[in-house]
């Protein structure tokens, strides 16, 4: 494989995002949250590592408080990590000790392909949960590893008169997000959600866009909604919600069955995005989705006392 110990820090200004786009898009493991549009409206200033040539690269998503910089998970970007093009050996060990110059602290999400990469490193990794289910088959091959409780409910989920539609209105499904869920992340602030209609905005105009809802009997009251962004190979479940109405009826069921009925067989995979909560992670394994895992890493590096209070 080919390989290369040269490690570029650029500073945003620095960062040639055509190149830096091509890699993402060339990577087997690229996803849309690298991709510079999504990192400059939801990390603003972030920098970067670099191998020669852009062979490799790791966005870094970087803030300073007390004139300490550190290393943060931006709101809606559940994973980045190094991604590279294919081929390439990435010097896993040389980064981290890179990245431990230049941090003090550091509690980001990797990818999938990171995790027995960095094993061993100094640093703590932690594993999460990431549901994704292949839609290159056809519907009706997709449904055979439904689980049977989920086609229990789908069943009986068809008394309730749910209406599938597309929407263009994804301030809309924001707003629907932040109504029912907001209390739940509470670290996400006004700002994070302005940036992500910008990051809805850009996708929408280059044909990214997915927003699906479900309503009783053509209402224009949604029960569940679902904003989900393309980027030719995957479709990101970023913002699905379900109100108290929608719960009562199986809604959202209803609503990721008809989405995947819609897209099987167009050679995507659906990221359901998460979850390590039981209950949602037993929902998405109805659909036969199957965990790709990532790694959650960390190390702290802060001086006394700071070091105790930021454990």
């Amino acid at each position: 494989m080919a390989g290369s110990t040269v490690i570029q820090f650029l500073r945003h200004k620095e960062i040639d995002k055509v190149l830096w786009d091509e890699t993402v898009d060339g990577s087997p493991d690229g996803l849309i949250y690298a991709r510079s549009f999504y990192l400059d409206n939801m990390a603003e200033g972030w920098n970067a590592l670099v191998g020669g040539n852009y062979d490799w690269l790791l966005p870094l998503t970087n803030k300073r408080k007390y004139g300490i910089s550190y290393l943060y998970q931006p709101p809606f970007t559940q994973q980045l990590g190094i991604f590279a093009k294919r081929g390439v050996n990435v010097p896993y060990k040389e980064i981290i000790s890179r990245l431990q110059q230049l941090y003090c602290f550091c509690e980001v999400n990797w990818n999938n392909s990171s995790g027995n990469a960095v094993a061993g490193l100094p640093l703590k990794i932690f594993t999460a949960n990431n549901f994704v289910l292949d839609l290159s088959a056809s519907y009706e091959s997709i449904a055979k590893n439904y689980h049977n409780v989920l086609i229990k409910n789908l069943k009986r989920g068809k008394r309730f008169n749910h209406f599938y539609r597309a929407t263009d209105d994804y301030k809309k499904l924001i707003d629907l997000y932040r109504e029912h869920y907001g209390n739940r992340v509470e670290h996400v602030k006004e700002k994070d959600y302005f940036n992500f209609s910008k990051i809805c905005s850009y996708a929408f105009k280059h044909d990214r866009l997915v927003c699906r809802e479900i309503v009783v009997d053509n209402s224009n009251s949604a029960i569940a909604s679902a904003l989900l962004l393309s980027d030719g190979k995957r479709l990101y479940n970023l913002m699905n919600t379900t109100t108290a109405a929608g719960r009562k009826t199986e809604a959202n069921r209803f609503l990721m069955n008809a989405i995947i009925e819609e897209f099987a067989g167009k050679g995507l995979l659906l990221d359901f995005e998460g979850s390590d909560l039981p209950g949602v992670k037993t929902f998405y394994e109805s659909f036969g989705a199957v965990n790709h895992l990532y790694f959650k890493l960390k190390f702290n590096l802060l001086p006394w006392p700071l070091k105790v209070f930021k454990k």
